[in-house]
């Protein structure tokens, strides 16, 4: 097991709701205690979990990765029509990534075009994604994270690698000036192919992601050629990101003017 998947790992031991002990983790993750407290050290460093008297509990919820289930209920308006003007950006014959995420979902439910190649890592897009004859739909593979129904891990980067599109649409969990970030690790690492493997990156995202930072970042500010976001986001902080070169999109209230 790689540092990152084994940090990952004690993290979703630790955020399960209880405390935990370095004796559990190091059968757990089949390493030595000293490994254990290592790990606990660094990640006790980023503010992600409390050390305790030989374990570790868990942090404060801020640090918590919410499911897809309960991302689903939330900021609801504003995902809808950040994903509805996304899809308006998708042109007849694009190539395409879309991400996993509860405002990616909201692109392929607005889908207008009858040509298009999309490559996707979200089983629930590929699923909705209409058909027509001409919309080819790939998925990624990889490993299943049951949590947000992504697919990552090396399949799903070593395919992203392999790849060239016009257009990635990705979600993030975390928006500042120094760039994008998620909480998970095998996560990160796929947002990242998705990156590099694109002519034109958008990422989607509501305003309540702006100002926070996650455990890894995916892309840098200068990686990312465009920010949609929703209407709740103040001047202030969009001119932020526009004076250092960004594009940010704040889609209008529906019914607004």
């Amino acid at each position: 097991m790689l540092v990152g998947e084994r940090r990952q790992k004690i993290l979703e031991v630790v955020n399960s709701g209880r405390a935990v002990t370095v004796e559990e983790l190091s059968k757990i993750l089949d390493v030595s205690p000293s490994t254990v407290r290592r790990d606990l050290r660094f990640l006790e460093s980023r503010g992600l979990l409390h050390r305790t008297h030989g374990g570790a509990m868990p942090p404060a919820m801020s640090s918590y990765e919410p499911s897809l289930v309960e991302k689903e209920s939330t900021m609801v308006e504003e995902k809808k029509a950040i994903g509805a003007y996304a899809a308006s950006l998708i042109e007849e014959g694009d190539t395409v990534v879309i991400d996993a995420g509860t405002t990616t979902i909201h692109i392929v439910r607005n889908l207008q075009i009858n040509k298009a190649k999309i490559v996707t890592n979200f089983l629930k897009a590929a699923l909705e994604i209409p058909y027509k004859p001409d919309i080819e739909v790939l998925l990624t593979g990889g490993t299943l994270r049951f949590s947000t129904q992504a697919l990552v891990g090396p399949v799903a980067e070593n395919f992203l690698q392999h790849i060239k599109v016009d257009k990635a649409f990705i979600g993030t969990n975390g928006i500042t000036l120094n760039g994008f970030s998620t909480p998970n690790v095998l996560e990160a690492a796929t947002k990242r192919a998705m990156v590099q493997c694109a002519e034109k990156v958008f990422v989607v995202s509501d305003s309540t992601k702006f100002g926070k930072e996650a455990f890894v970042r995916f892309a840098d500010i200068d990686e990312v050629d465009c920010i949609i976001t929703d209407w709740n986001l103040p001047d202030e902080e969009a001119e932020r990101y526009q004076e250092i070169g960004l594009d940010v999109i704040r889609v209008k209230k529906e019914g607004a003017r």
